[in-house]
């Protein structure tokens, strides 16, 4: 079996009315965001999953994290039922966020590879889930101070450089901070995750 690709993903909304979305590979930290002038959680929750699929095409196992509920939810477990009643919720209500919801399921029927969606906790120490929260935040902040919008993505090549060698860049080294009290050892992993392969 091929490895399977983990990509966690995140979507943020500004109190301004904007969005980030972000995913971020754990494999190498390749990463990409982006956002919008209008939207709200949902709306970015599931572009972030969106935008991730369409960057990891091919033959292997894709896994897909997110810290929304609704989003792995609308894609994994209502979408079926969503179909099977001409796009309508069960009370005959239209989806909400439908374009969203039918791009990602032709995103995955597309794919050549499985695709697999898998909640984790946010907040709980998962260093990608953590790292994606600030690139989505980023994107949304930046969209709120009216700098995003270039070809709607904040990483133009597409993300595909681990950001800790900024395509090249050299940054002078932050200074280290020294705790005033020693921190307590860990007790063990706080966060976990799973395959559904």
């Amino acid at each position: 079996m091929d490895a399977v690709i983990i990509v966690s993903t995140h979507g943020s909304a500004a109190p301004s009315g904007a969005i980030g979305w972000a995913w971020i590979n754990h494999a190498g930290g390749q990463f990409d965001s982006g956002g919008a002038a209008r939207g709200n959680d949902q709306v970015a929750a599931l572009s972030a999953l969106l935008r991730a699929i369409e960057a990891h095409p091919g033959d292997e196992p894709l896994l897909v994290e997110s810290s929304s509920q609704y989003a792995i939810r609308s894609v994994s477990e209502w979408s079926e039922g969503w179909k099977r009643n001409d796009w309508r919720s069960p009370s005959g209500d239209p989806v909400p966020n439908l374009e969203l919801v039918r791009e990602i399921d032709r995103a995955v029927t597309e794919r050549t590879g499985p695709v697999r969606f898998h909640w984790v906790r946010g907040h709980v120490g998962n260093p990608y889930n953590e790292r994606v929260d600030q690139l989505a935040g980023f994107a949304a902040e930046e969209w709120a101070a009216g700098r995003g919008g270039v070809g709607e993505m904040l990483v133009p090549d597409g993300g595909m450089i681990p950001d800790a060698e900024l395509r090249g860049a050299t940054l002078p080294a932050e200074p280290a901070e020294v705790p005033a009290t020693p921190a307590p050892a860990p007790v063990g992993r706080t966060w976990e995750s799973v395959t559904l392969f």
